[in-house]
């Protein structure tokens, strides 16, 4: 049994490697973990794990979208997502269990994952200046990026969304082994911001504003560093925008574009976003209570009824917001009203600490890092993907078991 728990661990201290070959691998490590750790808690008859606060809401979450799913007009479809939805909650508990359990689990993580993640920045910045990166792979779009990711140009939204965790595990290192790596973060900022503005991932990029944002006001180490690495980084990128035709193009021309600027309408970020969010809203207008069913945005945009152009029928909504609002109702979107709300009441503590009481909140900076990362997902005035993709979910839920940890256990 503890071979067996000890390859598991190794399994997910990979989890992020197998995150840049796509859904398959990473959801296969999700769910064998999840799998594995309810045998384990069952053969040991420890349930500990299983009685904290997050996993009791995540648990009445997923019974409620299966619930909604038995009410869908596709039942297979919207039940297969929802019933097998649980396997997030019960990872994030077996990070729980590693981190407190296997002494080297949390070590061994932080230090693959910061690796992992350097080589994927510098493999972007080498594709963006040769062309190809370092395994010859080229971009399928001449003014985006894709780095090891081949034809899915999500490489500014895997840097960006996981940023948050990336300085979780920075101060990880900085308080078990040397202060010294701490100064890694402002760099790391500096080098984040521009690579996902080169790349031309315009939500990716704002994700990181926000998180830049968070960062400055709510992690009390290097405040005045972190904020100076800021103006740089806005100082370079409005440098490169004035003089690279390519990413101007992408990232101010087309954006200008697409929002409607030099027309007589203006859009919720383009024309097709807007198409989609207006048929998402009619459907939740008929499903307002519990929604149309997870994973039925793609059916249910084919009525005629929902029609609003031809850009209003897609796999799903572009906002996650309206996705809970169309797919689950309003049942639903408490469930993420709720965590938006805890988030920033976590927040204002911090604020309140800081700025107005004068103390030290260094204790809060860990269990922050990983907030700001969640509010950064959940932040209702961008375009998202799919909150039941199995690739995008694991980008979500992989840093909250971390923040569990921290948050019960102290830092």
């Amino acid at each position: 049994m503890e071979k067996t728990l000890n390859f598991f661990s190794y399994l997910v201290v990979l989890l992020p490697l197998a995150l840049v070959t796509g859904p398959f691998l990473s959801d296969l490590i999700v769910s064998s973990s999840a799998l594995f750790f309810i045998y384990y808690s069952v053969k040991t008859s420890n349930y500990f794990y299983f009685k904290n606060l997050f996993f009791k809401f995540f648990f009445i979450f997923w019974l409620y979208i299966v619930f909604v799913s038995f009410f869908s007009d596709n039942f297979l479809v919207s039940f297969k997502s929802s019933i097998t939805f649980i396997r997030f909650g019960i990872f994030v508990l077996l990070l729980f269990y590693l981190v407190n359990e296997k002494k080297n689990f949390l070590k061994n993580f932080t230090i693959f994952f910061l690796i992992f993640y350097l080589i994927i920045l510098f493999d972007s910045y080498f594709q963006f200046i040769f062309g190809f990166n370092i395994f010859g792979f080229k971009s399928p779009s001449a003014n985006r990026l894709s780095s090891f990711f081949g034809d899915e140009m999500v490489v500014g939204s895997f840097l960006s969304r996981l940023f948050p965790l990336a300085l979780f595990c920075i101060l990880i290192l900085s308080k078990q082994y040397t202060k010294k790596i701490k100064y890694l973060s402002p760099v790391l900022l500096i080098l984040v911001d521009l690579i996902i503005y080169l790349s031309g991932e315009r939500t990716s990029f704002a994700i990181l504003l926000i998180i830049n944002i968070g960062f400055i006001l709510l992690i009390s180490q290097m405040k005045i560093l972190r904020l100076l690495t800021f103006i740089i980084s806005i100082i370079i990128i409005s440098f490169i925008t004035l003089s690279n035709d390519r990413v101007k193009d992408r990232m101010i021309d087309q954006t200008m574009k697409d929002f409607g600027v030099k027309t007589e309408k203006i859009y919720l970020f383009s024309n097709v976003h807007q198409q989609h969010y207006e048929t998402a809203f009619k459907i939740f207008k008929d499903n307002m209570l519990i929604g149309a069913g997870p994973k039925m945005f793609r059916y249910e945009c084919s009525d005629k009824k929902y029609y609003i152009g031809k850009f209003s029928c897609t796999t799903h909504p572009h906002n996650l917001h309206l996705q809970f609002l169309s797919e689950i109702g309003l049942i639903g979107y408490l469930f993420l009203l709720i965590t938006l709300i805890f988030t920033i009441k976590e927040f204002l503590i911090t604020f309140y600490l800081s700025y107005l009481k004068k103390v030290s909140v260094e204790k809060f900076d860990l269990q922050n890092c990983i907030l700001i990362g969640v509010f950064a997902n959940l932040f209702p005035f961008l375009p998202s993907g799919n909150f039941f993709n199995n690739w995008l979910s694991i980008i979500y839920f992989l840093p909250i078991g971390f923040y569990i940890i921290k948050k019960q256990y102290g830092n």
